[in-house]
């Protein structure tokens, strides 16, 4: 229980973060450049949050495609809840 808290503070830390992580939860898989189109954000920062996730486990990277992990679904669930 305590890594599931470390890592929604991880996300909670950071606001794009939690957008990511709530786009992929509600559209599914999406490409990076996607993403950043859709959040309205600076490709180099979509892309350097989406590292950052996938080092969490919280996303996988699947050819061009990022998605949440269970570890991510956990997540963001229990983000909505707070």
């Amino acid at each position: 229980m305590n890594e599931l808290n470390e890592l929604i503070g991880f996300v909670n830390g950071n606001n794009i973060r939690q957008k990511v992580l709530s786009l992929l939860s509600s559209k599914g898989e999406m490409e990076g450049k996607r993403v950043s189109k859709t959040l309205r954000v600076a490709h180099p920062t979509v892309a350097k949050t989406l590292d950052e996730l996938e080092q969490k486990e919280l996303i996988a990277k699947k050819e061009e495609m990022y998605s949440l992990t269970e570890s991510g679904v956990k997540v963001e669930k229990m983000i909505q809840q707070i």
